[in-house]
């Protein structure tokens, strides 16, 4: 049986929001599988976007974060028009202020759960080797290492932290869902 947030109508569920962010090869996208298919067995309703995917477009154009924003908006109504009430974003900085603006503007009145997941770069290193088989697998890793140390400098509360290294997907999603909340209502 599906499981909603509860009989109030589309207009008075506040949409949670969980953002999942980190360098290139720690994980977000696997854990975020991962909580979808925990949700699903679970029986709770939720979508999933990976924001790579909202803007993957070459030439790059001078305003991309405006395509990624519409495309986002365009998405999360469909999404809502179907009755999700909750959707995991994945993206390397998406619990940065500046990329929350954006969010905010493409999920009105969102409570959102900010994770970041943080590995060293031995794991990082690891993970990019088996997944990039093409021809970036060197840039892959230098972007990587750029994102870890500038996502390693920051300093905020509000967005909690998890590393990975070592630690099975199965058990970050279940983390990253019981900090969301999202299976004790519904």
């Amino acid at each position: 049986m599906l499981r909603h947030v509860d009989d109030r109508t589309e207009e008075q569920v506040v949409p949670e929001v969980v953002l999942i962010s980190g360098p290139a090869g720690v994980g977000k996208s696997s854990t975020a599988f991962e909580m979808s298919m925990q949700l699903q067995v679970s029986g709770v309703a939720h979508a999933l976007v990976d924001t790579d995917e909202l803007d993957r477009i070459f030439p790059v154009p001078d305003d991309l974060y405006r395509l990624t924003e519409r495309n986002l908006t365009a998405i999360w109504q469909a999404f809502r028009e179907r009755g999700a009430c909750r959707l995991i974003v994945v993206g390397v900085y998406v619990h940065e202020p500046s990329e929350l603006a954006w969010l905010g503007r493409a999920i009105p009145h969102a409570r959102f759960t900010m994770v970041r997941l943080a590995a060293s770069i031995p794991t990082l290193a690891d993970r990019i080797g088996r997944r990039e088989i093409g021809s970036d697998r060197a840039g892959q890793l230098q972007r990587a290492r750029r994102q870890l140390r500038k996502l390693d400098r920051e300093r905020r509360t509000n967005v909690h932290v998890i590393t990975t290294d070592g630690i099975d997907v199965v058990d970050t999603a279940a983390q990253i869902i019981r900090l969301a909340g999202w299976l004790e209502s519904g």
